[in-house]
């Protein structure tokens, strides 16, 4: 199968003859569907695993743990976007030729758009490396951000940087653990991944969106009332098992409470009641489906007290009881 070219290769800058990195490129340079690999025991424990669902999309899983300091540098030249999730420990890397340190923490992921340089990555002894990268021909998610920003009368949707950052939601979440375990084999597992993918940009963009604010609103806000409004679901996504009440809300964000929910309504397309509801209930399949909780102990995890008032929304959002929906998994 046609791949990516030039190839992704990495090197040990104090090591030429680097046996993980040797690994790790045999992995690079193979044209194969699937392939994984495990760390050297000697150097470490873990696994790296690399999917060519097609030639301009393919996917990175790592989830490894060195016993020693390790550092690699590593790139390739061609024009590409790769989206990178964070689930392990907090990473840190740089680019060749910039003394700018770039961090990312667990349940963050990060956007490099264009062409990349090399980066150099340093793993400390006893750190989690462990995350999903999904790498994207360029012209495709340009294509669809133009389309967007235009649809929705934004811009900048991604920045003008290199690199953007943002926190991911637990439907993102839900979607990584689906394309890590993916019951398939062979060509249905390719139908199968790249259709996760394709979700996984769609509902990446939507929330994006809605991030930004940039769905069509009748409520004019100035520039800091947005600031504020911004900060206030901020403060919500922080806290939202208990989250503060629309006085404390108003107080912390500096808006009077009639403007935090007229304005938190028009910007985002719900009130802060209803967006309180709809995050908890997306912790709450995601904690039922991939946690394995019980219905009960889901309920109280995300703040719930009434388990009938609970089972009305997740009913009313996904259109089936918890209960029916433990029971199908």
């Amino acid at each position: 199968m046609e791949n990516m070219a030039p190839k992704y290769k990495v090197f040990n800058p104090k090591n030429e003859n680097c046996t993980v990195c040797a690994v790790l490129n045999s992995i690079y340079r193979s044209d194969s569907f699937q392939i994984e690999t495990e760390i050297p025991k000697q150097f470490g424990k873990g696994y790296y695993q690399r999917i060519i669902v097609k030639p301009s999309m393919e996917i990175n899983i790592s989830d490894v743990t060195f016993f020693e300091r390790m550092t690699m540098v590593g790139g390739q030249g061609n024009p590409q976007y790769c989206f990178a999730f964070c689930l392990g420990d907090q990473f840190r890397w740089r680019l060749e030729g910039n003394k700018e340190e770039y961090e990312i923490e667990c349940g963050e992921n990060y956007i490099f758009s264009g062409n990349q340089v090399k980066s150099i990555c340093s793993f400390n002894p006893g750190q989690r490396f462990w995350g999903v990268s999904i790498q994207l021909d360029s012209e495709v998610i340009k294509s669809l951000i133009h389309y967007m920003e235009k649809e929705h009368s934004c811009t900048g949707l991604l920045g003008s940087s290199i690199f953007y950052k943002r926190k991911f939601s637990y439907n993102i979440k839900r979607i990584l653990n689906d394309i890590s375990h993916c019951p398939y084999r062979d060509n249905i597992k390719r139908i199968y991944l790249e259709g996760k993918i394709l979700e996984l940009i769609g509902v990446y963009m939507d929330e994006l969106i809605f991030e930004k604010g940039s769905r069509h609103s009748s409520v004019k806000l100035s520039s800091s009332d947005m600031e504020a409004l911004h900060k206030a679901r901020r403060v919500l996504d922080e806290n939202i098992i208990s989250p503060p009440t629309i006085g404390e809300l108003a107080r912390l964000v500096c808006l009077n409470e009639y403007k935090l929910k007229n304005g938190f309504k028009g910007l985002f397309g719900m009130p802060v009641h209803a967006y309180v509801i709809d995050k908890r209930l997306e912790m709450a399949r995601f904690l039922l489906e991939y946690k394995k909780l019980g219905v009960t102990e889901a309920v109280l995890h995300v703040g719930y007290n009434d388990a009938s008032h609970f089972a009305e929304k997740f009913r009313k959002k996904y259109g089936f009881n918890p209960s029916e929906y433990t029971k199908s998994l």
